[in-house]
């Protein structure tokens, strides 16, 4: 059996940092022309990024929390409306630049995700933003340092922050890629969810599976020598693969439900914020897994990039 991930010290308050927030629309095309006109159908609109839907769906889990970020313009003040509604609390730093817009469509041929860059930030605005969560971190906080960095923002920014945030005596959960990952998990974050895209970025693999048998076992190998390095508990999401769960005592394979997809767009958000809330309730490892897995589950059971229902959420805990 695994053992307990956040020990006996349950976290103050859970702060999440999207430094590349959106206003997400995701809709259908059914009938796909390329070079032609297409008629966006099922339209559905709300805040995003994935500290924003973290934020969301462990608003949903009724888990008090702070959204941090940049946001700027228009589409930002969006953003702090739709959170607002939501009745969760925000602190963003407001930018020169305009918050991005991003557009998934649903087709014939798969979800298609097209994405603005977002604004440029300059250095006295990530000055900012490093102030404001020194002063948000107390011991005992959470934060999940999440998503892309937009232009301005140096690669080893996730280093940075988790370095500070250990030094106040608060925990690091690392949700992202790239070169942002790369250099993040040098800092040593308590928790970590790559998806397989990331880890076979991370680990330079370009060759494919000869099958999903093999790709488990390389993810469940890559994931571990991860844990090894020092963070308590690794998770590689697999979309419709399920996820991978290593807390250092054993590393597991779990399958995804069987369920109607109606969006994938968030499922990873949403299992992040399922273990980020197991931690937070002192969950046992076992636990979170069920627990992640049924999230993520009932995120793609919701249109667009809505968070899931507690409805959908308790009706996939109960499946075997």
């Amino acid at each position: 059996m695994g053992n307990y991930i956040a020990g006996k010290v349950v976290c103050n308050m859970i702060i999440t940092v999207t430094m590349n927030p959106a206003i997400d629309k995701t809709a259908d095309v059914p009938d796909f022309v390329l070079g032609g006109v297409n008629k966006l159908g099922n339209c559905v609109i709300d805040a995003g990024g994935k500290g924003v839907n973290v934020s969301k769906t462990l608003r949903v889990l009724n888990k008090p929390n702070m959204a941090c970020g940049f946001v700027g313009g228009a589409t930002g003040e969006a953003i702090k409306t739709a959170l607002q509604r939501q009745m969760i609390m925000n602190d963003f730093i407001q930018v020169e630049g305009e918050t991005r817009c991003n557009l998934k469509v649903n087709t014939v041929f798969g979800m298609t995700e097209m994405d603005e860059p977002g604004p440029k930030i300059s250095p006295a605005e990530m000055n900012q933003l490093t102030t404001k969560l020194q002063q948000h971190a107390k011991p005992g906080t959470l934060f999940v340092l999440c998503g892309s960095a937009p232009e301005g923002v140096p690669e080893d920014i996730y280093q940075q922050m988790t370095e500070m945030l250990h030094r106040s005596g608060c925990k690091v959960f690392l949700d992202t890629g790239g070169a942002l990952l790369k250099h993040g998990l040098e800092a040593r974050p308590e928790y970590v969810k790559p998806n397989l895209a990331e880890l076979e970025e991370l680990f330079d693999h370009t060759g494919g599976f000869e099958s999903k048998e093999a790709m488990i076992d390389w993810v469940k190998a890559k994931t571990a020598e991860i844990q090894a390095k020092g963070c308590k508990l690794v998770v590689t999401s697999l979309g419709s693969d399920g996820a991978v769960f290593c807390d250092g005592v054993e590393t597991i394979h779990v399958p995804a439900k069987p369920i109607e997809v109606v969006s994938p767009v968030g499922a990873g958000d949403a299992m992040t914020a399922a273990i980020a809330y197991g931690i937070d309730s002192n969950m046992h490892f076992r636990d979170i897994v069920r627990y992640a897995i049924a999230v993520s589950g009932a995120s793609c059971m919701s249109p667009g990039t809505k968070p899931p229902t507690k409805e959908d959420i308790v009706k996939l805990l109960r499946m075997a």
